[in-house]
């Protein structure tokens, strides 16, 4: 069995993190499923939450209990990117000091609790509260976990891993459109509470998998961890969990020599003034924020909403297409997935942004001409864009929203940069909620030509301002940023192909006898002790 991953004792300078897992799984193979498996539960949990609250939103079983108005029913949604905006002030500093298990571990925590809360309420206020906490548990999830996938997962599968990550939104959001359809025939406040109450499974699930987990290497070398962090690259990287192996001691110095550089936290203003941090927060702040406001946020939240003006009224009907709504996300998500790992994070987003763009307009146009008295084939031509935007939406953005931010984010600003993505998504999600179901009511077809054109805009921002990362490691990220790695270590690329100089290992070894000693280092102790000359 392995430890668990409670809070250690807080000492300044003297952080005594929980110890690794005592069992890892024994094949390579088999630590990256663990590692993705606890991951796409974490990211099924935020998928089911969005998907429930579109299914609850249809439910006259949840209105009728709460005795909601469009402006209660606003604030069920908003409130929850209310609690994620809290998460983005604490949740980097829970990361960096504690640790990237420790961080996934009470995200999941606290979302457990807070869905028993939900699915118990008797009355709004409660209901808002535990919204609050779901939001909370949420964000700090997505602020640790995406950083914890970039800095273990191996180089060669880090973009389909990360990209999976969100794909698996729709695994969580399909389920939820499921429960919410199932329920929906009981006549009592089971009809809500149910589906509210499932959505503690993913969090239960994601702590029973963490003692099989390693902490991150990178985050154990900026501990003074250095032959944890070696022991954990090995088993992420290795076939045999070698330390030996000369691909894993290539990429043990790159990460060591990157955060050596990066020892000291760069200022906020220090952020600003840099050229290099400066791209990378301008790039993670559009990404979210275009993301969010693409047109995703109305579709899924007020699914029923939508059908309603498309012209489709049942209820029941509503559910149904609202599961098919999260399949067809799910299978186009995937597909994107194949498309993302094969041309990158830029190209993948122009052709989303694209296709939203193009079915918007279609699905303006023939709103105009709908009048909405009996089902026509005008409102399943509706219909069938709402289907096609989701699609379109699901292909691009869904893979790229939390691949690019994690992986174009240095070690030392990445649980920040991240928190500052989740910091835009919640004001954005905060205000959209209440802003979007009025410009729907009020403006109608309108509003769908208006959200086609701004997405225009973002088309061609991506085009012209975002920079194509395919194919590198973390470190070496840096270069297409920078002007320059921070590292002297040659590319894994380079090595792999035979580019690098053909005196490399030997450099290797040299610079492993000088930094840790003639024992070979890391490689030659497992007892978890600090790398001589790296220690706090």
């Amino acid at each position: 069995m392995g430890s668990w991953p409670l809070l250690p004792r807080i000492g300044r300078g003297n952080i005594l993190p929980f110890q690794a897992p005592n069992r890892y799984p024994k094949t390579r193979f088999n630590n990256i499923v663990v590692l993705m498996a606890c991951k796409v539960f974490t990211a099924a949990c935020q998928g089911y939450d969005g998907s429930l609250m579109g299914g609850l939103n249809i439910l006259p079983q949840y209105h009728e209990y709460f005795h909601l108005t469009n402006s209660l029913r606003s604030l069920n949604i908003a409130i929850n990117y209310t609690g994620g905006s809290l998460a983005c002030f604490c949740w980097t500093w829970v990361t960096d000091t504690y640790g990237r298990r420790v961080g996934l571990f009470w995200a999941a925590a606290i979302t457990i609790v807070a869905a028993i809360l939900q699915a118990a309420s008797v009355h709004i206020a409660m209901f808002c509260f535990s919204r609050v906490l779901i939001g909370f548990g949420n964000v700090a999830s997505v602020i640790t976990g995406a950083a914890y996938l970039a800095e273990t997962l191996p180089w060669e599968q880090r973009a389909w891993g990360l990209a999976l990550f969100d794909d698996f939104f729709y695994v969580g959001a399909l389920v939820a459109a499921a429960a919410t359809l199932a329920a929906c025939r009981l006549p009592s406040a089971w009809a809500w509470r149910l589906p509210a109450l499932l959505q503690c499974v993913w969090g239960a699930v994601c702590i029973a998998l963490l003692p099989w987990m390693p902490e991150s290497p990178r985050w154990l070398i900026d501990q003074g961890r250095g032959r944890e962090a070696l022991v954990v690259l090995a088993r992420i990287n290795a076939p045999d969990g070698d330390v030996h192996d000369d691909l894993v001691r290539l990429q043990f110095r790159q990460i060591f020599q990157t955060i050596e550089y990066e020892r000291n936290p760069m200022k906020y203003r220090e952020m600003l003034a840099n050229r290099g941090a400066r791209k990378r927060l301008i790039i993670t702040a559009t990404c979210a924020l275009f993301s969010m406001l693409a047109g995703n946020l109305i579709v899924m939240y007020y699914i029923g909403d939508v059908l309603d003006h498309a012209g489709i009224h049942d209820q029941e009907l509503q559910l149904v297409m609202n599961l098919g709504l999260n399949a067809t996300s799910l299978v186009t998500s995937i597909v994107g997935t194949f498309y993302v790992d094969k041309r990158g994070v830029k190209s993948a987003t122009l052709v989303s942004t694209g296709g939203c763009a193009i079915s918007l307009f279609a699905l303006g146009v023939l709103s105009k001409f709908n009048d909405h008295t009996d089902t026509t084939s005008d409102d399943y031509a509706a219909v069938f864009c709402t289907f096609l935007f989701a699609a379109c939406y699901a292909f691009g953005w869904v893979p790229v929203l939390f691949l690019l931010p994690a992986e174009m984010l240095y070690f030392r600003i990445r649980a920040l940069g991240m928190s500052m993505f989740s910091l835009v998504v919640c004001v954005t999600g905060i205000w959209g909620n209440f802003a979007m179901p009025l410009a729907l009511q009020h403006l109608g077809w309108r509003l769908w030509i208006m959200n086609g054109a701004w997405n225009l805009f973002f088309f061609a921002f991506v085009w012209w301002y975002w920079i194509e990362i395919r194919g590198k490691t973390l470190e070496e990220i840096d270069a297409l940023f920078d002007g320059g790695k921070r590292s002297s270590a040659p590319d894994v690329a380079e090595v792999l192909a035979g580019r690098a100089d053909a005196n490399w290992k030997e450099k290797m070894s040299t610079w492993m006898s000088h930094r840790f000693g003639r024992s070979e280092g890391p490689a030659s102790s497992q007892d978890g002790r600090a790398v001589s000359g790296h220690s706090h």
